[in-house]
């Protein structure tokens, strides 16, 4: 595997930083410990209103705004927050599990050819750790 940057994960941060890597011309590879895309346990419920922004500079919001619920307020701690009057054009909250919102960046870091491998094991080499990689593979495991 020669790619200039692999990232190590292939979670919402890994591949948003690899279709931000894409964009900017950098050949980007993706490396998973993960054998499938299935989530364990509840994980992130949803997105704020400066994430729907990014996602929106890169064209791609209206795919979790398609999917998710649009909350204008927020709780916690029995605390509630009014986003309505946030200056932003998302004024709020996206209520939206972070197994779909893996599963829409992984179509668009498809969409952009990035390539996945799976870490088969780490080897020891005399300049560090190396991962060793199965073949490559889509984000939808093709």
């Amino acid at each position: 595997m020669k790619h200039e940057v692999v990232i190590a994960g292939g979670g919402p941060t890994g591949m948003m930083l690899a279709g931000e890597l894409a964009l900017a011309g950098v050949d980007v590879a993706i490396v998973e410990r993960r054998t499938n895309s299935e989530l364990v346990g509840s994980r992130a419920g949803g997105l704020h209103a400066r994430t729907i922004e990014v996602l929106d500079q890169r064209g791609i919001a209206d795919r979790f705004l398609a999917e998710g619920k649009a909350m204008q307020t927020a709780g916690f701690a029995h605390i509630s927050l009014d986003m309505s009057d946030l200056p932003t054009r998302y004024n709020h909250g996206l209520a939206l599990w972070q197994k779909h919102f893996e599963r829409i960046l992984a179509g668009w870091i498809e969409e952009l050819a990035i390539p996945i491998s799976d870490v088969l094991y780490w080897a020891s080499r005399s300049s560090g750790s190396v991962p060793m990689v199965s073949n490559h593979k889509s984000p939808s495991g093709k």
